[in-house]
C-alpha cells in the first residue's frame, strides 16, 4: 500500500468533519472544516475560525486568495503581513439574491470565473470584476461536474444538465438517468457516469448503457470522487475507504481505516501538486502518497511480527520474522502465510548454490517452497550461516554457542561438527582463505580464531584491543575485506597479527550523530547500512574503486526497523525490501525523487514576558520591542510525504555566523535577545537535494527605554547638570575650605607671629638681662680695677713716703706694680667681654681649627678685633717682634694660603 499520513482532530486543533481541501500556488493546503478554515504548511496548522460561527463546506485556492463558501455567505482571505489570513465577503450586494438557509458546498474554476455551488444557484465570479452573475436552475443543483471544458450539472430531481454560454440544455431526463450521479468523465466519444449505488454507466450519441467499469465497487455507496493527474480515479465511500483506480479500469488500491485512513466515511478527495491524494473524513484528515517510492505492508494482526530477514526465492518472497518463516507470492495480493514447523525466530536468510537455507532459534531449515526440513538443531539456535573460502561443500554456521559445519555430501545438507575450542555466541562472522574466522561479540569485542585446515577445531583464539565492543555493532565480508562498524566508525582488517584498522574514508563518510546500528547488508557491489536519517549504502566510484556513499534519506524513527536487526534484500529488478517491526517496506529506487522544493518562512511572533504573543510582519523588515525580544520563528517546507522528511539548517547572522546541524525541528527560538540589527537565514533538506532558495528575514530589536537616543540626552543632560551641580558644589567647599584654611593660616600666622613677638621680646630681654648683667660685671670689674688701682697707688705712695733713699724706693715701686701686674686675670677679663660681642667666634675657630692652642686664640681674638702688631704686643707683654712670629706661626697651622689675608680670614669667620 503506498504511504498514509493521517491527521486527528486534536493534530490538526479543529472539528472533526472535513469537507473540501484544496492547495494555493505555494503548495500550502487547506481544507474546509466544522470550526473553520484549516491552513498546513506541512510543519504547522493554523485554524481560522469561520466569520458567523458556521461550518465551513468548501474551499478553493486560486491566484494568491483562498474562497470559501458556508452559510449564507462566500468570500475570499487574503494574507496580511504578518502571514496570516483575512477574510472579506464577496456577499455584501447580495443579501436579497442568497435564498434562506442556503450553503454554498462547492467551488471551481471554469473558463475564467470562480463559480460557487449552492443547492439552489450557481454564483459565477470573475476574480478582478466586482459584478456576480448567477443562473439558478428551476430544481437547484445537487452536482457540479466540469469535464473536458463543459460544465455538467444534475438538479435535486437527479436530471443531467449541460450549461453552456449561459444556456442550461437538458442531456438525461429524470426517468433516463440511473441514479445519483457522484462523477462524470469521458473516455473517447463518452461520457462515463458513476451512481452512487447503482453502478457505471456510458453515455454515447444521447443512449446510456451499463457498464463494466468499476465492478468492484459494487456494494459500496459513492460519495467523493477524483480525476488523478497521472490517469486513473479516486472514488470514496461512505463506509468502506478509498478505492484508488488505475488508468486502465484496474483497481490499485483499496484503502480503509485498518490502511492507515483516519475514517471510512470519505466526504471529499483532493489531489494536489505533489501527486497526494488527500482525503477529507467524517473524522480527521488524511493524505495518501501515490507518487511515493515507498509501500507498505503493515500486519495489523501481528501474525507475521517484526521481520529480520527476507529472500526473493524463485517465484515466492520468504519472510523471516519474530514469528516464523513466512511464504506468500511474490507478485501477487495474497498475505503471507507461515511455513509450518518454523513458528520460532528467524534470524537470516542464506541462498546458496540454488538452495534457500533458514538460521532459526532451532537451528538450521532447509526451504524447498512451502516447506522446511530441519537439517541442524544443535547448538541452541542459529544466528546466520556463511561460507568457506576453499571449501565449497561446507557452509559455516555461526550459532548461539560458538561454530558448526554443514557438509555437502551425496547432494543433500547435513551436519558435520561442531567446532571446538569457541564456545561464545556468533551472531556475526566472517572467514578468510587461510583459516582464520574473525566473531564480534556484542558484549566482548572481536574475536580472531585459527581453525584447523579441516574445519573442526579452534587452534588459536585472539581478542582484539581495538575497535572497542559496541552497541549494535556489526561484522561482515565485503570485496575481499572484512570491515566492523561500532559508534566509533568503521574499521578495515589488516591482518590477524595486526589486527583492525580504522577506515578514515569509510568513516568520515559517516557523520558522528549518525550512529543508530552497526548492521551491515552486502548485496551485490554494495554495503547497506541504516542511520538515523537514513538508509545508505558504499559502493565503487566510477572512476576509481574507492567507495562512495550514496544516501536514500528514510529516518530510522520512520523506517521503524528493530534496532540491531535492520535488513534489507533485493525484491526486484531496482527495488528493495526493508523489514520493519511491523510488516515490511517495498523501496523502487529509481522511483526516489530528487525534491524540489522551497522553504518558506510561514511566521514571526514575539513573545512579551507578560501578554499575548505579537505576530511580526513578514513583508518587510520586522521592528520588535526591547520588552518583546524572545522571539520565534515557523519554517515550513509544503511537502506532505510520510517518509521523506525535510531538515532545517539556519544561522542568526548578529548573534553567530556559524550554520546551525541539520534537523527535522522546524520552530526556532531565540529567548533574550540584545538590541541590535539581525538577519535570519534558513534552509532545508529534502532527500538529498537543498532547497531552491534560503530564507533571509532582517529584523530590529529596539533599544531599552533606558538605552535609547532620547534617553541618552536625557543621561547626557543629567549628567551635565549634575557635574556643573558637583562643580559648583565642589567650588562652594573648597571655597570655603580655602577660606576656612586662609582663615586658620592667617590665625597661625598672627599667633606665630605673636610667638615671634614674644620670642624677640624675651630674646631682646634676655640680651638685655645679659647687657646689664655684662654691664655690671664691667661696672664690677671696673670698680675692683679702680679699688685695686687707688690701692697701688696707695701703696706705691706709702712705699715711696716710708723709705727716704729714693733707689730703694724705686726699688720697691717697680716690685709694687710687677706683683700686681696680672696677665691671666686681664685674659680673663678680655676674654668675657669679647664673648658677649662675639658669642660665637671662639666655637667657630675650634671647630675648624681644632689643633690651635689657647695663646693661638688670643692672637685671634685680638686679630678679629682689628688690631695691630704694636697693639697687641703690650698686651701678650712681648715685643712687637714676637707678635709677628705668632702670627706668622698661625698662619701655617691654619693652612692659610700666602696671598690670604690672615686680619680677613679671621674677619670672615
Amino acid at each position: 500500500m503506498p504511504p498514509i499520513a493521517s491527521f486527528t482532530p486534536e493534530t490538526y486543533g479543529g472539528g472533526s468533519q472535513n469537507w473540501a481541501v484544496s492547495q494555493d500556488e505555494q503548495k500550502l493546503v487547506y481544507v474546509a472544516n466544522n470550526q473553520g478554515l484549516l491552513e498546513f504548511n506541512g510543519h504547522q496548522w493554523s485554524l481560522y475560525p469561520s466569520p458567523n460561527e458556521t461550518i465551513f463546506r468548501s474551499v478553493k485556492a486560486h491566484g494568491e486568495r483562498i474562497y470559501t463558501g458556508f452559510y449564507m455567505d462566500f468570500g475570499y482571505w487574503e494574507r496580511t503581513p504578518d502571514g496570516k489570513l483575512d477574510y472579506h465577503t464577496l456577499c455584501a450586494d447580495l443579501r436579497d439574491r442568497i435564498l434562506p438557509d442556503e450553503h454554498f458546498w462547492n467551488i471551481f474554476f471554469h473558463e475564467g470565473y470562480l463559480v460557487f455551488q449552492s443547492l439552489d444557484q450557481l454564483f459565477f465570479h470573475e476574480p478582478g470584476n466586482e459584478e456576480i452573475r448567477i443562473v439558478s436552475p428551476e430544481e437547484g443543483v445537487a452536482k457540479v461536474f466540469p469535464v473536458d471544458g463543459e460544465l455538467y450539472f444534475t438538479d435535486q430531481k437527479q436530471r443531467l444538465f449541460r450549461l453552456e454560454s449561459g444556456e442550461i440544455s437538458p442531456v438525461l431526463s429524470q426517468d433516463e438517468t440511473p441514479g445519483y450521479i457522484v462523477h462524470l468523465w469521458k473516455d473517447r466519444d463518452e461520457l462515463i457516469l458513476q451512481t452512487a449505488a447503482e453502478g457505471c454507466f456510458s453515455l454515447s450519441n444521447g443512449v446510456l448503457k451499463a457498464s463494466e467499469r468499476n465492478t468492484f465497487l459494487s456494494g459500496n455507496r459513492i460519495y467523493s470522487a477524483t480525476d488523478l493527474r497521472r490517469g486513473g480515479r479516486a472514488f470514496g465511500t461512505v463506509s468502506n475507504g478509498v478505492y484508488i483506480v488505475a488508468p486502465d479500469g484496474d483497481l490499485l488500491y483499496h484503502l480503509d481505516q485498518i490502511d492507515g485512513l483516519a475514517n471510512n466515511t470519505i466526504l471529499s478527495l483532493f489531489e494536489d501538486a505533489q501527486n497526494n491524494l488527500w482525503v477529507a473524513t467524517d473524522n480527521g484528515l488524511s493524505c495518501i502518497n501515490l507518487s511515493s517510492p515507498l509501500r507498505k505492508f503493515t500486519d495489523d494482526s501481528g501474525q507475521l511480527g517484526t521481520v529480520h530477514a527476507s529472500a526473493v526465492f524463485g517465484d515466492d518472497l520468504y519472510l523471516a520474522s519474530n514469528q516464523g518463516l513466512f511464504i506468500k507470492s511474490r507478485y501477487g495480493q495474497d498475505l503471507p502465510e507461515i511455513i509450518p514447523g518454523t513458528r520460532g525466530q528467524v534470524w537470516s536468510l542464506f541462498e546458496y548454490n540454488q538452495q534457500l537455507f533458514c538460521a532459526h532459534d532451532q537451528g538450521v531449515f532447509l526451504v524447498n517452497g512451502s516447506d522446511a526440513i530441519p537439517i541442524f538443531s544443535g547448538g541452541g539456535g542459529t544466528w546466520r550461516i556463511e561460507t568457506i573460502p576453499g571449501h565449497p561443500d561446507l557452509l559455516l554456521l555461526g550459532n548461539y554457542f560458538g561454530l558448526a559445519v554443514l557438509e555437502l555430501k551425496d547432494g543433500n545438507w547435513s551436519f558435520r561438527n561442531k567446532i571446538e575450542g569457541f564456545d561464545y555466541s556468533a551472531r556475526f562472522l566472517a572467514s578468510t582463505e587461510a583459516g582464520e574466522v574473525y566473531i564480534s561479540h556484542e558484549y566482548r569485542g572481536i574475536y580472531g580464531l585459527k581453525v584447523s585446515e579441516d574445519y573442526r577445531t579452534v587452534t588459536e583464539v585472539k581478542l582484539f584491543d581495538t575497535p572497542q565492543k559496541g552497541k549494535n555493532a556489526g561484522l561482515t565480508r565485503f570485496q575481499d575485506s572484512i570491515l566492523y562498524f561500532s559508534r566509533d566508525g568503521i574499521f578495515s582488517l589488516v591482518g590477524y597479527e595486526e589486527g583492525f584498522r580504522k577506515s578514515e574514508a569509510l568513516s568520515g563518510a559517516i557523520g558522528s550523530t549518525e550512529y543508530s546500528s552497526g548492521k551491515m547488508t552486502v548485496l551485490g557491489d554494495r554495503l547497506w547500512f541504516f542511520t538515523n536519517e537514513s538508509i545508505s549504502f558504499f559502493h565503487p566510484g566510477v572512476v576509481s574503486d574507492e567507495l562512495q556513499r550514496q544516501t536514500i534519506p528514510l529516518p530510522a524513527r520512520l523506517v521503524n526497523a528493530k534496532s540491531g536487526y535492520e535488513n534489507i534484500s533485493e525484491s526486484g529488478r531496482d527495488t528493495l525490501l526493508i523489514g520493519t517491526a511491523d510488516g515490511y517496506l517495498l523501496l523502487a529506487l529509481s522511483a526516489v525523487p530528487l525534491h524540489q522544493h522551497e522553504i518558506r518562512l510561514a511566521s514571526a511572533t514575539a513573545y512579551p514576558a507578560a501578554g499575548d504573543p505579537i505576530a511580526m510582519s513578514l513583508a518587510e523588515n520586522g521592528e520588535v520591542r526591547y520588552e518583546d525580544h524572545s522571539l520565534k520563528f515557523e519554517l515550513a517546507v509544503p511537502s506532505y510525504e510520510k517518509y521523506f522528511v525535510p531538515r532545517f539548517q539556519y544561522r542568526l547572522l548578529g548573534l553567530s555566523n556559524e550554520w546551525s546541524e541539520w534537523s527535522p525541528e522546524s520552530t526556532l527560538s531565540f529567548p533574550g535577545l540584545q538590541y541590535g540589527k539581525y538577519t535570519l537565514e534558513a534552509r532545508s533538506l529534502l532527500g538529498r537535494r537543498s532547497s531552491e532558495n534560503t530564507v533571509s528575514y532582517t529584523f530590529r530589536i529596539l533599544r531599552p527605554w533606558y538605552a535609547s537616543a532620547w534617553a541618552f540626552v536625557v543621561y547626557f543632560l543629567a549628567v551635565g547638570a549634575l557635574i556643573y551641580l558637583l562643580h559648583k558644589a565642589y567650588t562652594r567647599y573648597y571655597r570655603n575650605k580655602q577660606r576656612a584654611l586662609q582663615l586658620e593660616n592667617d590665625r597661625r600666622l598672627a599667633a606665630r607671629e605673636r610667638e615671634t613677638e614674644l620670642e624677640m621680646i624675651r630674646i631682646n630681654n634676655q640680651r638685655l638681662q645679659e647687657d646689664i648683667n655684662s654691664k655690671n660685671r664691667e661696672v664690677a670689674n671696673s670698680t675692683m680695677s679702680l679699688v685695686r688701682k687707688n690701692e697701688l697707688l696707695q701703696q706705691i705712695k706709702e712705699n715711696l713716703l716710708s723709705n727716704q733713699n729714693p733707689e730703694k724706693s724705686i726699688a720697691q715701686v717697680i716690685q709694687t706694680i710687677d706683683k700686681n701686674l696680672d696677665e691671666g686675670e686681664t685674659w680673663s677679663l678680655f676674654k668675657e667681654a669679647f664673648e658677649n660681642a662675639d658669642q660665637d667666634f671662639f666655637k667657630k675657630v675650634k671647630e675648624l681649627h681644632p689643633e690651635l692652642s689657647p695663646n693661638d686664640l688670643k692672637l685671634c681674638a685680638y686679630l678679629r678685633l682689628n688690631l695691630s702688631s704694636k697693639e697687641i704686643a703690650p698686651m701678650l707683654n712681648i715685643s712687637p717682634r714676637s707678635v709677628e712670629v705668632k702670627r706668622y706661626r698661625l698662619r701655617k697651622k691654619i693652612n692659610l694660603e700666602p696671598k690670604a689675608g690672615l686680619v680677613e680670614y679671621i674677619m670672615s669667620l
